[in-house]
């Protein structure tokens, strides 16, 4: 083989970012490096795999996308590889690549890592954040092994392990009177304005609620920050629908209150979504099994409001 794992590695970044350059800032390399890369393989293959548009980055031929597919499983197969063979002392090594939608990250990765690091000490974790939407196409390319998320964004098809359902509830500013109420109801929602945390696949679920009553949101503003979100809710903006709360958030002295809704709603699934091909990994198997057991234990309870009946100063604050 005329070409080196580095390079087979370099032109799966090429390919999956589509831009050299973006290629180069992922690899942490040069953008020479990523382009000899590209020239050895298609010298190798006798055959033009990607072609340099201006202003478009790279584009991969038909030829160019047969064979990212191979260098792709070639790379899985040998990040298995590698991990097995450093495990074999008896205690597991190597990487896992585990991506995270953002705005969950602050609050379901803690309990997972530190599992994790309890466990197999000698297992590194490189982190991705995103949207619902990255996260999965990072998942589906085999950019990452494993992700957490939601299952609206998963394929039926792809292994997902659900770890809790998270009911959506409310924020609500503390200058409205809805505030001083238990509970709240979408139709005294619909006609406020209301704050849209506007990332790939929030917008049409959490419209999709009001739909199903045949109702239809005020939307005010919109965000891709969960941050600016409550910020503009404290500054009595709007409300705003999440969730999952944060512990932080349950003492009430941020200008807003959490109050959980009337009536049956779509409660996504989230959990942790892997592939068939990274469950074949040791390493992917531990992990998930890891996350399994904090589920189990409960470490997400806090995530989740509780019973409705609670008295109103139990303040509790989604995402």
């Amino acid at each position: 083989m005329r070409f080196t794992l580095k390079q087979l590695r370099y032109f799966d970044a090429a390919l999956r970012t589509g831009s050299i350059a973006r290629a180069a800032v992922e690899m942490n390399i040069s953008q020479s490096s990523i382009t000899a890369a590209i020239d050895m393989i298609e010298q190798t293959t006798g055959t033009e795999l990607l072609r340099r548009l201006p202003a478009r980055g790279i584009v991969p031929t038909s030829s160019g996308l047969a064979v990212g597919e191979r260098v792709q499983e070639f790379l899985e197969q040998s990040r298995i590889f590698e991990s097995d063979l450093m495990s074999l002392t008896g205690d597991l090594a190597g990487t896992l690549r585990m991506g995270c939608y953002a705005p969950t990250a602050p609050y379901v990765l803690p309990p997972i890592l530190k599992r994790i690091s309890e466990d197999y000490p000698s297992i590194s974790i490189e982190l991705k954040e995103g949207d619902m939407q990255s996260i999965a196409d990072l998942l589906s390319s085999g950019a990452i092994d494993v992700a957490l998320t939601y299952r609206r964004t998963t394929p039926e098809a792809q292994p997902f392990i659900p770890m809790f359902r998270a009911t959506p509830i409310a924020l609500i500013p503390d200058e409205s009177p809805l505030a001083q109420k238990p509970e709240v109801d979408l139709q005294d929602l619909a006609e406020l304005p209301m704050i849209l945390l506007d990332l790939p696949g929030t917008r049409a679920y959490f419209c999709s609620l009001f739909e199903a009553r045949g109702l239809r949101p005020n939307i005010a503003h919109t965000t891709k920050s969960s941050s600016v979100l409550r910020g503009l809710v404290a500054a009595n903006f709007g409300y705003a629908l999440m969730n999952i709360c944060g512990p932080n958030d349950r003492v009430g002295q941020s200008g807003y209150v959490a109050r959980p809704i009337k009536g049956d709603l779509e409660s996504p699934q989230y959990g942790v979504a892997y592939t068939p091909a990274s469950q074949k990994s040791a390493i992917v198997k531990s992990v998930l099994a890891s996350c399994r057991e904090v589920a189990e234990r409960g470490d997400f309870d806090d995530l989740l409001f509780s019973n409705p009946q609670e008295t109103p100063s139990s303040v509790h604050i989604f995402r």
